[in-house]
């Protein structure tokens, strides 16, 4: 008798503990584009040209020795490898727990590193092999008191999603216009 009134109590605790975690993802398999919660691993600097350079040696003419063709890229960006647990997927699905992908900024050190939780946008590279940041797109997250992911002023995960993909991702060219 007395479990009545205890599962009473407990049943809307129950179900307010529900995380975005569990949330589905939007899928659209046609775009180039991935979404989602991240929760940072590592960040590593790297040499984007070591495999052009490997790709590509010097030609050396064979009577003087002298170097006749030396191909070269100059990236004006620096290079990185971030790794990230895939908290939760917002766009597209990753299918897996924690996604390595290619950073390239200007500035140095991606902005978001700062942040321990991001909501970020990724896409596959061009020859399919390789994952790639969406050149300075993330959005900083903070969790609520309910155990949901928000943005920094209290925006949902879609509607930061829905701003990112109306505005700089159909400018772009991810999205149709």
């Amino acid at each position: 008798m007395w479990l009545i009134p205890i599962l009473l109590i407990l049943l809307p605790v129950i179900t307010s503990c529900q995380t975005l975690e569990t949330a589905s993802a939007s899928v659209d398999t046609s775009i180039n584009l991935y979404a989602f919660v991240g929760k940072r691993i590592s960040i590593v600097a790297f040499d984007p040209t070591k495999r052009f350079r490997n790709e590509n040696p010097p030609k050396i003419d064979s009577l003087t020795g002298d170097t006749i063709v030396m191909k070269m890229r100059i990236y004006m960006d620096q290079a990185f490898i971030a790794k990230y647990r895939v908290v939760q997927e917002v766009y597209n699905r990753l299918s897996v727990d924690t996604v390595e992908f290619e950073v390239y900024d200007h500035w140095g050190m991606p902005h978001f590193e700062k942040y321990q939780t991001v909501l970020l946008y990724i896409s596959k590279s061009e020859d399919g092999l390789r994952y790639v940041h969406q050149k300075y797109q993330f959005d900083e997250l903070r969790k609520t008191r309910k155990n949901f992911w928000v943005g920094k002023r209290g925006e949902s995960l879609q509607a930061l999603f829905d701003k990112k993909r109306t505005s700089v991702f159909i400018s772009r060219g991810v999205f149709p216009k």
